[in-house]
């Protein structure tokens, strides 16, 4: 029956969910969660393994699918008997699906390819580049298209123009812990920088320290916390904090007066590709940020960001500084930033947002 269910999410790579939480576990399972919440029903066809990441598995209904030699024979004809029976087909986009999945648009128009990065583009295999080309010629020729970013956008843009609707939909976030911390300003006290997440290879390291060290040295702040990875202190006040779990890192931040967030990614293609759920993430804190400008177009609704050029040490201390001389000013703007990244970002908010493009 059509009733049957409103979303059918189509993931095709066999261990998509078995090699432990990572960023696209971490979208997959937001997405999914994004739909349940709008009150839509979800079926997943996959490998096996989502269940372990989600918090409320008996939401969603499941077609897994066991690795193995017959993986896409299995998978395929489990997509025909399924596209059928939902209103929306949303398909992580790899090259060579839209080749195999094109005859299933006679069962369902609304299907929607979900390009998170064009895999193969800059391979040094020149029929692999072609092949990358003509697969994103079919994906806008005849689907619907998803991406992180504008930028993401631009890029498919430039290889061929959509013909059917595209939609940006942004990593969203899951607000549970970090609506429920308290910033608090203490007087008299200077901020420290603090960063939480993985050491990024497209974040200006050198940079950071560089500018905090001089910071610390003029008594602008007392020091940075990092937390998300250990390595040698580069200086006796800048301190990697290692793993953190959300409870942890709400205690840790509320043990640090005047905390100033930073995100200092480079200028780099890559970064400011990016959809970092960080951005909102730091937002949904209420605490003053100071970002890099390769985020400025995806933070530029949110009032508590200060941009600085990318990897300029003068305007990143200029912008500390700024924060610091006047950190509960800087706390109150932060609060707005609070309620637009609880209002327009978390997971909920970006699927709602799309379903009424899809639905």
């Amino acid at each position: 029956s059509m009733a049957e269910n409103d979303v059918l999410y189509v993931l095709t790579t066999p261990e998509f969910f078995t090699e432990g939480p990572c960023g696209r576990v971490g979208h997959a399972i937001g997405f999914m969660a994004g739909v349940v919440a709008s009150g839509k029903g979800l079926t997943l066809l996959s490998g096996p393994g989502a269940e372990d990441f989600m918090d409320e598995p008996e939401t969603v209904s499941f077609r897994l699918i066991r690795r193995g030699l017959s993986w896409w024979p299995r998978l395929l004809l489990s997509a025909m008997r399924e596209v059928s029976r939902h209103r929306v087909v949303v398909v992580r986009w790899r090259p060579v699906l839209p080749f195999l999945l094109l005859p299933l648009l006679l069962l369902n128009r609304r299907f929607w390819f979900e390009v998170n990065s064009l895999t193969g583009l800059d391979s040094a295999n020149p029929l692999a580049r072609v092949l990358v080309r003509l697969s994103v010629w079919l994906t806008t020729r005849f689907f619907n298209v998803i991406t992180v970013s504008e930028a993401s956008m631009d890029r498919i843009r430039g290889l061929s123009k959509p013909c059917r609707t595209t939609h940006v939909m942004p990593n969203g976030f899951q607000p549970r812990w970090l609506a429920e911390f308290e910033p608090r300003s203490v007087p008299d006290v200077a901020p420290s920088l603090v960063y939480f997440g993985r050491k990024q290879p497209y974040y200006d390291w050198e940079m950071l320290y560089n500018s905090a060290r001089q910071l610390i040295d003029e008594g602008v702040i007392a020091g940075v916390a990092l937390f998300g990875f250990e390595e040698p202190s580069p200086h006796s006040s800048i301190k990697a904090h290692g793993e953190f779990d959300p409870g942890s890192l709400v205690r840790d931040l509320s043990a640090i007066p005047n905390p100033i967030l930073i995100v200092h990614s480079s200028g780099s293609d890559m970064a400011r590709a990016t959809s970092p759920v960080k951005l909102f993430e730091y937002a949904a804190l209420a605490l003053p940020v100071v970002a890099s400008c390769s985020m400025r177009r995806q933070a530029s609704r949110l009032p508590a960001f200060r941009f600085y050029g990318a990897g300029c040490e003068q305007q990143f201390s200029s912008a500390v500084r700024d924060i610091a001389s006047d950190y509960p000013l800087a706390l109150q703007q932060a609060e707005e930033s609070r309620r637009i990244a609880l209002d327009h970002y978390t997971w909920h908010a970006v699927v709602r947002a799309w379903l009424s493009d899809a639905l």
